[in-house]
């Protein structure tokens, strides 16, 4: 119809031609048209606006997409929420399945000296892991912070013989080796096991951002692995900085991805 792409305003003027030109006794069935078209105007721009503001909305939800895919932050929200979507009862589990496929990996078997950490609450339960590395007679390096400010703090290993005397709660609320633990130079690890918040398919890690297990790896010889649950893992490559340390395995409760030949000599 003539009026479907004329606005309210321009209805009005029409409507006042009308009443100049129609007889009397017709007016009230003009007004009724009127009427008819006005709410069929207001419709249009109530579509219209709904469609405008549909289009904004879906361009925004792609671009915070593109954000969690491609930018640390982003990313790290997404594995953080993947972590605390997990129920106990499946964490527990997974835990547990990892232990498992950790003990029966060989490049572990192999191992003299393996270097592991204390789990948080976001990561996986370590300590049967611990346990098991000091029940198989190797070697266990657990790590522990070295204060400074900013980038400055380190991290450093210290062998662990027993968890109970050894460790007491340190930086971050994380257990770590006690001063007398640290007493002497630690050996150096053939095998690495490595927390993260994610990892990818082709070996990035994404850490908390601190960057000690990066700074840690830098010219290590050691076999890295990285260790977390399967719902940690993203098909998408991580963005990683020239720092950043690929890792040579992942391993979790579902899979074990080998990237690179192990390095251990088990002679």
């Amino acid at each position: 119809m003539i009026f479907d792409s004329l606005g309210i305003g321009e209805v009005g003027v029409v409507l006042a031609l009308a009443v100049v030109m129609i007889k009397p006794k017709e007016l009230g069935k003009v007004m009724r048209e009127f009427g008819k078209l006005k709410r069929k105007a207001l419709q249009i721009q109530s579509d219209v606006k709904s469609q405008l503001e549909t289009i904004t909305l879906e361009a925004e939800a792609t671009d915070k997409r593109a954000k969690v895919q491609h930018d640390k932050t982003g990313m790290r929200e997404w594995a953080r929420e993947r972590l605390r979507s997990m129920p106990a009862a499946d964490r527990a589990a997974a835990s547990e399945a990892l232990g498992n496929r950790l003990a029966e990996w060989q490049s572990y078997k192999i191992a003299k000296t393996v270097a592991c950490f204390a789990g948080t609450l976001e990561e996986v339960d370590t300590e049967p892991m611990l346990r098991r590395i000091l029940a198989d007679g190797k070697t266990l390096l657990l790590p522990y912070v070295i204060q400074g400010t900013g980038t400055d703090a380190t991290m450093a290993m210290a062998a662990v013989t027993d968890l109970e005397k050894d460790l007491a709660e340190g930086a971050f609320g994380i257990r770590e080796p006690t001063p007398e633990a640290r007493a002497g130079a630690a050996p150096e690890p053939d095998l690495v096991l490595i927390p993260a918040l994610g990892f990818d398919l082709r070996g990035g890690r994404l850490g908390k951002g601190k960057g000690f297990y990066d700074r840690y790896l830098a010219g290590m010889k050691a076999f890295k692995a990285g260790v977390g649950f399967d719902v940690q893992i993203t098909e998408k490559n991580l963005p990683l900085d020239a720092h950043d340390q690929l890792m040579d395995a992942v391993l979790t409760d579902m899979r074990t991805l080998v990237f690179s030949a192990p390095r251990i000599d088990a002679a």
